[in-house]
């Protein structure tokens, strides 16, 4: 946990040098395609998402009430999205809480697989066995959730955000009178989009922004917005 802070500590800051909101995307395809002729199907995954509120220490405490708020307004959000896109899209239901099943395994390794993007391929240590290609998959794990859903792709969505406290925001008034620069709340999130057939991912983006708001869903929708920017066009 403590080097996934770290990670978007570093990733934040190097990004918000270049203006309150930033986003990148790579794009493998810019239409779904199935095994069949029918339209193809994305199965939406249980969103990652957490909220947290910023002590004037900073320190990060978790907001269970804002993040289920958020996750809901998000969840609305992208099934709005899909429709407008003609996506034929369905949330992925489980009634299997085992840690170890297939689906929350693959929830853990796209979070992982996700930071490696941000710092490898947007970032600048870049792997020399990667080069400037776009080469990052789930594995053929992926394949499973094909098997029990019939979906063709799967959307899974990491979003880490945070608010100033009362006192951080206090801290940051005192603070710039001395000409010190305190950092208040920043959203940190990426999406990608798999394809079950292989376990690859053919979309991702990345967004990292000092404004915005999940709680709210007007302020959700935007961040989900620019989160799902040129998603792919439905087949």
């Amino acid at each position: 946990m403590i080097k996934k802070l770290l990670t978007i500590a570093l990733f934040s800051a190097l990004l918000l040098a270049q203006g309150c909101a930033q986003t990148k995307k790579y794009s493998g395809t810019t239409e779904l395609k199935t095994q069949t002729n029918a339209s193809s199907k994305i199965l939406l995954m249980p969103l990652d998402v957490e909220l947290s509120e910023l002590s004037a220490l900073g320190f990060l405490e978790t907001k269970a009430d804002w993040t289920e708020n958020a996750k809901e307004h998000m969840t609305k959000s992208i099934a709005d999205i899909m429709a407008s896109k003609n996506a034929n899209s369905s949330k992925y239901e489980t009634k299997n809480t085992d840690p170890n099943a297939t689906s929350y395994q693959l929830a853990k390794l796209h979070e992982a697989v996700g930071f490696s993007v941000l710092v490898h391929h947007l970032g600048h240590q870049t792997l020399p066995t990667k080069k400037q290609e776009f080469d990052w998959s789930l594995g053929k794990d992926a394949q499973a959730l094909a098997k029990e859903t019939g979906a063709d792709y799967a959307l899974f969505v990491f979003v880490r955000d945070s608010y100033a406290s009362a006192g951080r925001k206090a801290m940051q008034f005192f603070a710039a009178f001395a000409g010190v620069g305190v950092a208040g709340g920043t959203q940190v999130g990426f999406a990608s989009l798999v394809d079950l057939n292989n376990g690859d991912i053919v979309w991702f983006n990345r967004l990292v922004s000092t404004t915005g708001d999940l709680r709210t869903p007007k302020a959700a929708q935007k961040s989900v917005t620019n989160l799902l920017d040129s998603f792919p066009a439905a087949g």
